[in-house]
């Protein structure tokens, strides 16, 4: 389970706030073995075929043969195990250890109500509120194929929307058809970071917005080579430089190297990150030790990082600013530049804007 928290400024500002990332899995270990299981109705006992088993957040994910049965790699333990077929109730199970894993799938219930020309104009106002929140940026390129799955409950004070089947998402930036089982996604106002709550058409305060849900990523087939070397280089574009590629900057100790620079702004300290420990083989844990950093992202004209010994070179090189703000609590890194946590705010450039436009959790970037 993913919960993405955003706030955005309701008024102009120079930068958009930025995340706040959660999720159940508290540790993770990088090894391929094997997970085998069976998937069958949970009224006859029947093997249900031709479901879609995958790994949340990444692009491992596999069909159900005759027999119901599967069997996938996972790039990370523990994990979250999404079973999901068009004609039963999605399945989400926390799997830490198990080698085989049987699930059951309820039948879906189809329920039909009676839409009027009121409940048509309310549902093309929630779907354009729903719209210019979830897909904040390059919405011409980033279609939803069934919005129709969209619930919506609103009143003056929260915007919420559920589905009652997967919602279907083709990023055509990156490259990725994306399906998300979306348990909850609300947007709420606010008058300042610790004010009291205002009504969603007030002009002053900020947007609160959460996410919660699943999600898995499937790369996009049957195109040209012109558009793979699109999706290639949008991927890299996408990775270096961001909040991902920092924090695997951090796990792996070469800040400098891969072209950031950290300054603290409150209180100043001669160190921004601390090691606490290793969680494990492949995590390790840390605290931010100023309340605020200033984090400046270096790259070339291919938008590779630029290392600070190259700059004594005369090197041309463009950068990003980006601002951390601390909330003084410890955080994990996976070896990746994952986390299952992160307790702090990004303004700036290294923000993440949104699911439906960030890279699977098993990406992997191009080298130089």
């Amino acid at each position: 389970m993913l919960i993405f928290v955003k706030t955005k400024a309701m008024i102009p500002a120079r930068f958009s706030l930025s995340l706040l990332f959660f999720c159940i899995l508290s540790i993770s270990v990088f090894a391929q073995q094997t997970i085998n299981g069976q998937i069958t109705d949970a009224e006859t006992d029947l093997p249900i075929r031709h479901a879609e088993v995958f790994v949340s957040g990444t692009t491992v994910g596999c069909i159900t043969d005759s027999q119901g049965k599967f069997s996938l790699q996972p790039p990370m333990r523990p994990f979250v195990l999404i079973a999901d077929h068009v004609a039963y109730e999605s399945a989400v199970v926390p799997i830490t250890g198990e080698e085989n894993v049987n699930l059951k799938l309820n039948p879906a219930t189809i329920t039909i109500g009676e839409i009027n020309v009121s409940a048509r104009n309310k549902r093309k106002k929630n779907l354009r509120f729903f719209y210019s929140h979830f897909i904040e940026e390059d919405r011409n390129k980033i279609e939803i194929l069934n919005d129709s799955v969209l619930i919506f409950n609103r009143d003056e004070m929260k915007f919420v929307a559920k589905t009652n089947e997967p919602l279907i998402v083709l990023n055509h930036i990156l490259g990725y058809k994306i399906k998300i089982i979306l348990e909850e996604f609300s947007v709420i106002a606010f008058d300042g970071p610790n004010g009291k709550q205002l009504p969603l058409n007030s002009m002053n305060g900020r947007e609160v917005t959460e996410f919660t849900g699943y999600y898995y990523f499937e790369p996009l087939e049957n195109y040209s080579s012109e558009k793979a070397e699109n999706y290639r280089v949008n991927r890299h574009d996408a990775y270096y430089g961001s909040c991902r590629h920092f924090l695997k900057s951090i796990y792996d100790n070469d800040l400098e190297m891969q072209g950031f620079k950290i300054e603290t702004l409150s209180p100043e300290s001669e160190t921004a990150f601390y090691e606490i420990g290793e969680y494990d083989d492949h995590t390790k844990e840390y605290v931010i030790s100023a309340d605020s950093l200033k984090v400046c992202y270096r790259f070339d004209k291919k938008g590779f990082p630029v290392p600070e010994e190259e700059l004594s070179s005369g090197k041309v090189y463009s950068q990003k600013i980006s601002v951390i703000h601390s909330t003084n609590e410890s955080f994990l890194i996976r070896e990746n530049g994952t986390s299952p946590r992160l307790p702090f705010i990004i303004e700036g450039l290294m923000t993440i804007k949104s699911i439906v436009n960030s890279l699977p959790e098993d990406y992997t970037p191009p080298e130089r």
